[in-house]
């Protein structure tokens, strides 16, 4: 999986097989910001979430698609609002999280969806 570059902001997403999961968990450490996406209840995972990430004064930051369960952000220090949706299932809501991110910890978001 090869980390992108979108106006400075560094991430990566994945995690549809162990292998890829594995890979990610070795490179966790790199970035600040994790998210999680599956299903309430079975704990499917999911892929081809679009991920918006807003800073406090709503301004976008990166706009994007995970390739998988996982995505991994490297984000200045900040609070950050963080939208994810499925466009391939309309009838799932989109949901929004905040994050307060900072250099030395790394923040976690999980979003499910019914």
């Amino acid at each position: 999986m090869q980390v992108q570059n979108d106006q400075g902001i560094r991430y990566v997403s994945g995690g549809v097989g162990e292998s890829e999961r594995a890979e990610l968990n070795n490179q966790s450490q790199q970035f600040n910001l994790r998210l999680l996406f599956a299903m309430q209840g079975s704990g499917e995972y999911l892929s081809a979430v679009r991920v918006s990430i807003l800073d406090a004064r709503g301004g976008t930051v990166l706009v994007t698609e995970s390739k998988g369960p996982w995505f991994l952000a490297q984000l200045p220090p900040g609070d950050y609002t963080v939208e994810a949706s499925i466009p391939s299932q309309t009838e799932r809501q989109p949901q929004r999280q905040t994050a307060h991110v900072e250099d030395s910890r790394q923040s976690r978001l999980n979003f499910y969806w019914r």
